[in-house]
């Protein structure tokens, strides 16, 4: 899967980021596999940041308890500090706020993710949270060594994520320098990739191993490589609440991987009218999950469209399946008309817990599963011209 095909999430603040590297895993598992339990890991996050940065406050980002949380400090003399608790280790990612921007407003965010656990870390930034020096805990420690591993590639992946940068709209819009790019950067995944795997194969029982796994598996996982790397991990990692949720995750995606039925489900188009998926049986029927909000998505949008006209008449069809939230209905329905989708429209308009969201254990918008006129998954994740030419393989036998 491409860097710009495999698209991640994060559910609070933003659809969808281009910076894969910086966002891969960080909710691969989302707050909605988790299970409540009372805080376990008391943390203290120690910062310091020089004073020609001029920073009046920082914000701490991170999950507990099934919840986005934020807290905020003030900076005093350069320094800051956090205390809290959290019912297992996870990730977390530091804001500065210089000459008293807001949150909102922030752009001054930690490069990577850390991982708050019980003990004291401490924060050091020159001057941006970009350099951030994390250090202090055993998974922090860990985690620092295999960042040490990847700098090289790292450094090579940030110069092109720069370049397409500063690159004007229409250049970062075209196709053509899209896929040029994509060829550069896949390998440097592909290497990052192998990096992080030959630590899990090295490291079967360390706790941080189960980060890495997450990392290496992204917001859409490659299920039966994913299961291989997961069985690879000590009883110990297996059996601990995060490896647990792991296992639910792998159960939840070989049910809707290829070859297996997929499951069906309900849902009331724009007019509250119930769509069941089964009743399209005896087509092949892209299940399209996207939302209004989603850029990415509106952007993939003239792909669909393009398929749908190309095959709709050769026993094809589409189930567009909406993340949008309670009371957005007429944003939805604006997105349907603008963006020409003539294909039936469903949702619960329960935005990340749309329940065949939940079924399907999508994570990530766009996201598509292809089934067959058996209702049989015969493709995932199918975008821009590998949707029409998947479709002209299999309706070509058909017709």
């Amino acid at each position: 899967m491409t860097f710009f095909s495999s698209l991640l999430i994060n559910p609070t603040l933003f659809c969808i980021t281009l910076m894969k590297k910086l966002v891969y895993g960080a909710l691969a598992l989302l707050p909605a596999l988790a299970q409540a339990q009372a805080p376990t890991e008391n943390f203290v996050v120690k910062g310091s940041v020089g004073a020609k940065a001029n920073v009046t406050k920082a914000y701490l980002r991170y999950v507990n308890a099934q919840k986005w949380l934020v807290d905020s400090a003030a900076v005093k003399n350069g320094r800051f500090e956090f205390k809290g608790a959290v019912n297992e280790p996870g990730r977390a990612t530091l804001i500065l706020s210089h000459n008293g921007t807001s949150l909102a407003k922030s752009k001054d965010a930690t490069k990577d993710f850390f991982l708050l656990e019980q003990g004291t870390i401490t924060v050091s930034m020159p001057d941006s949270a970009t350099k951030a020096v994390v250090r202090g805990t055993p998974l922090n420690d860990e985690k620092a060594k295999l960042a040490a591993l990847l700098k090289s590639s790292d450094d090579r992946y940030e110069a092109y994520i720069k370049e397409y940068r500063a690159q004007p709209e229409a250049t970062r819009k075209d196709p053509a320098y899209i896929k040029q790019l994509e060829a550069k950067l896949d390998p440097i995944e592909a290497e990052q990739k192998q990096i992080r795997t030959a630590y899990l194969k090295a490291h079967p029982d360390t706790r941080y191993s189960l980060f890495v796994l997450q990392d290496v598996g992204g917001s859409v996982p490659d299920v039966t490589s994913y299961a291989a790397l997961y069985q690879g991990l000590s009883p110990s990692l297996r059996n601990s609440v995060r490896g647990k949720r792991i296992e639910e995750q792998i159960t939840r995606l070989q049910k809707v991987a290829v070859g297996a039925v997929a499951p069906d489900f309900t849902q009331n188009t724009p007019d509250n009218v119930p769509v069941k998926l089964s009743s399209l049986r005896g087509k092949y029927v892209l299940i399209d999950f996207w939302a209004s909000w989603c850029g990415p998505c509106r952007q993939e949008n003239p792909n669909v469209v393009k398929a749908y006209n190309a095959f709709k008449d050769k026993g094809f069809t589409i189930l567009g399946v909406s993340l949008d939230k309670e009371g957005a209905r007429e944003a939805w329905m604006r997105a349907i008309e603008k963006d020409g989708l003539a294909w039936t429209q469903v949702s619960d308009l329960k935005f990340w817990n749309n329940a065949a969201a939940q079924e399907y254990g999508v994570q990530a918008i766009p996201q598509n599963f292809l089934l067959d006129p058996q209702g049989k998954i015969v493709a995932t994740n199918l975008r821009g011209e590998e949707l029409q030419n998947t479709l002209g393989k299999l309706l070509n036998k058909v017709n």
